[in-house]
């Protein structure tokens, strides 16, 4: 959903709230002076009915007063006027007088005359012959003064007017009594009403259950009703007269009200309709640009792109505008910084290798087909680094680079730091001729003396060089191409170039440069792997031992014995990791036999001398122990007496540490040395390991036979075990075992297999031996 929608939304339901609000409370407040009018309209018509009414008794009083001073009503109850009635008391008296019915009761409450009829139906009403019964205890009353009653009878609710019977002059006692009285009826009511244009209706209740007060009250959204009340003679009996009134004040104020509504919903939608005008030329247009700008950068990647700020006063949308401008700018700033890091060398601040592989990428797309890759080696700087410090070191390199850095800038080429002293240069040629005077300018600059306060010194440059489609398509190729042409540079004397293209094809330099540089990726792409070669018993020739030789399955060359590749890993540095992979794989093979039943096994495994001076490959020995929960007394670690002669003090720290956790130490190849014996009393040797050298004569030839014994008896006297390499024949056995308790070991039980053919060679073995 869209922010105009919303705001809409927002701006809306908010002033829908509002006026809801406005009508849920104002509305009753406009409403209730309305209400208060119609009562007290109701009311007064109500009064306007009950005076209706007492006008109509002080008429009726009237009327029956004027009867009741005439000499011919006096006369009549007399009994002196016999013929009054027929002569004054016709039906017209009733029409004209308005009258239901008129009593004559003499003094002793006799009834002398009745008569009852309907003036407005022109017709006679029948009376009960004890009719004036009912009349008779108020006679009193009128006399004192009470002479106009509401009282009920079987003709219903009638107005009566009592009124004693004098002579007209007012002289004598009175005659008797005259009793006139109308009817109150629905019919009689409705008449009213109609004089009175109000709609009125009659009914009796009970009035114990009601009060006599008036009562209004609202009935409808459109009418009022308005209740009065009449009380009997014998207030037992109630009548109420209500009427029916138009809400006027009401109606009229609900017409302004829904007036005002419409009035106030109209005026809503005009200040909705503003305020949106102003929220989206002011706000929701900015909102909506920056939106669309930043959109634009995310896509276009372009993270130099600004917003553009608005014209006009500063305010927080400003403010934010210029906030994320800061923050653009602050993430090219930490872009910058992460391509530096990622695409460049923070000491000499050159491009390193993955710029360089991308720049290679780059200009095979621009068909830059003659390229040169160089690499570029100093000689001696090992030297200064380990002599001067590596302040000093690093201080030569960045001069180095301020040499170079020109030369290969005006041939619009690019120069990386590949690690440490290395470095390799890309670069486009027209001929030979010019990497050849390149390499000359290069080797010239770099090998002018370095002022590098407070030293001076001077180092120089061996550079090889591959051609791209001549030497290789890829840069991996180029780069392996001309690191070999480097090395046969430094071979030919250092300070100098070299192509690759002109090494021989069946060089055996080349082959082993090419056998290194495999070598460094022989591990990542697992083509190296672990042979075994079983170790007997000399007594029963049981197996009691395995030792781990590597074996290094080349891809093109096939199985490269250890002796070829062994002294590569030393030079190149590669030699404790690929030591530590046979250590952790071995381990674990053996391990395995274990659980399958073959405890008994000691694991032998050669170590180089860069891993016994690695101080820290004695963890790496127990961590290998225990994630394995390999018993150290069953390892045995061989160290080669030709590696002893140079680090004697850094094996010496390192066989007393193994001591320590009950491992096993071999002294191999004894005898090959000029220092055996002496190397027995300076190490805490287990095992010595006779050289096969000493074997493959005995006991033909007589020399070498008693060579052997005597070695046999010293060992004896050292109380050392012996393991003796290099049995091929059965009469070596015989003549060994004769000789020395002893372990064997040799191609007559077994040549080295892969574990898995191994394992067949356990069961065999067991079986012949």
């Amino acid at each position: 959903m869209k922010l105009k929608v919303k705001t809409l939304l927002v701006v809306g339901i908010t002033m829908l709230l509002f006026l809801t609000l406005l009508f849920i409370f104002i509305r009753p407040f406009l409403l209730e002076d309305s209400i208060e009018l119609d009562q007290n309209n109701t009311l007064k018509d109500l009064d306007r009915v009950q005076n209706y009414l007492k006008s109509n008794m002080d008429n009726l009083n009237r009327t029956n007063r004027d009867w009741a001073v005439w000499d011919d009503s006096y006369l009549f109850l007399m009994n002196e006027n016999p013929a009054f009635p027929k002569a004054s008391l016709q039906n017209s008296t009733f029409e004209n007088n308005e009258i239901n019915f008129m009593l004559y009761i003499n003094n002793q409450n006799q009834i002398i005359f009745q008569k009852a009829y309907d003036f407005k139906k022109h017709q006679p009403l029948s009376l009960k012959s004890d009719f004036y019964k009912v009349y008779l205890p108020f006679i009193e009353a009128a006399y004192n003064g009470r002479s106009s009653l509401f009282i009920t009878t079987n003709l219903g609710l009638t107005m009566t007017s009592i009124q004693p019977v004098y002579r007209s002059n007012g002289q004598g006692p009175s005659a008797g009594t005259l009793i006139m009285g109308r009817m109150i009826n629905n019919g009689s009511i409705s008449e009213i009403g109609e004089e009175l244009q109000l709609s009125l209706s009659l009914r009796q209740f009970d009035q114990r259950h009601y009060s006599l007060q008036d009562v209004v009250k609202p009935i409808s959204e459109t009418e009022m009703e308005g209740s009065m009340f009449l009380q009997n003679h014998d207030k037992k009996k109630a009548y109420e007269i209500s009427l029916i009134n138009k809400r006027n004040f009401y109606l009229q104020k609900q017409a302004n009200v829904k007036e005002l509504t419409f009035y106030l919903i109209v005026t809503s939608l005009f200040f909705i309709v503003l305020t949106i005008f102003l929220l989206n030329k002011y706000i929701l247009s900015r909102v909506r640009e920056l939106s669309s700008q930043l959109f634009s950068i995310q896509n276009k990647k372009d993270i130099k792109s600004r917003i553009s700020i608005s014209t006009g006063p500063k305010d927080e949308l400003t403010d934010l505008q210029h906030s994320i401008n800061q923050m653009l700018s602050s993430l090219e700033e930490k872009h910058s910084e992460v391509i530096n890091l990622a695409y460049y060398d923070q000491l000499t601040l050159l491009p390193n290798r993955y710029f360089l592989f991308q720049e290679f990428t780059n200009r095979l797309q621009q068909n830059q087909s003659k390229m040169a890759v160089l690499f570029l080696d100093l000689d001696g700087f090992k030297r200064v680094n380990d002599s001067l410090g590596h302040k000093v070191g690093d201080a030569l390199l960045k001069s180095v680079c301020a040499r170079v850095l020109p030369i290969i800038n005006d041939k619009n080429g690019v120069i990386a730091r590949f690690g440490g002293d290395e470095f390799v240069i890309l670069l486009k040629y027209e001929r030979i001729a010019e990497l050849e005077n390149l390499s000359e300018e290069i080797l010239l600059k770099v090998g002018q003396e370095y002022q590098l306060p407070p030293f001076k010194t001077v180092v120089t440059a061996s550079i090889g060089i591959s051609l791209y489609l001549h030497d290789g398509k890829t840069m991996e190729q180029l780069l392996q191409g001309a690191d070999i042409a480097m090395y046969e540079a430094k071979r030919k004397g250092k300070n100098q170039y070299f192509f690759f293209q002109d090494l021989a094809e069946d060089s055996s330099y080349k082959n082993l440069l090419e056998l290194e540089n495999d070598l460094k990726f022989a591990l990542q792409k697992n083509q190296l792997e672990l042979h075994y070669q079983i170790i007997v018993c000399g007594v029963d020739k049981s197996i009691v031992g395995v030792e781990a030789l590597l074996r290094w399955n080349h891809p093109d060359k096939g199985m490269i014995p250890p002796g070829k590749f062994i002294p590569i890993a030393e030079e190149t540095g590669l030699m404790p990791a690929i030591g530590l992979w046979v250590l952790d794989k071995a381990v674990q093979q053996v391990s395995k036999w274990y659980q399958a039943g073959w405890s008994q096994l000691t694991l032998s495994v050669n170590i180089s001398k860069s891993q016994m001076k690695d101080h820290s490959f004695i963890e790496k020995l127990d961590q290998v122990m225990k994630d394995y929960g390999f018993p150290p007394s069953m390892l045995q670690i061989e160290i080669t007496e030709s590696d002893i002669n140079h680090y004697l003090e850094e094996i010496l720290q390192y066989t007393k540490e193994l001591k320590k956790r009950n491992v096993k130490i071999a002294l191999d190849d004894f005898g090959v040395g000029t220092s055996s014996l002496l190397y027995l009393k300076e190490l805490p040797i287990d095992v010595i390991k006779i050289d096969r050298n000493f074997i493959k004569n005995v006991p033909v030839q007589p020399f070498d036979t008693i060579l052997l014994t005597g070695i046999f008896e010293i060992i004896k006297g050292l109380d050392l075990e012996v393991i003796v390499e290099g049995i091929e024949k059965e009469e070596q056995i015989h003549y060994i075992t004769a000789l020395i308790r002893t372990k064997l070991q040799g191609f007559y039980f077994s040549r080295p297999l892969p574990s898995t053919e191994l394992e067949k060679e356990f069961l065999r073995l067991k079986s012949i031996l």
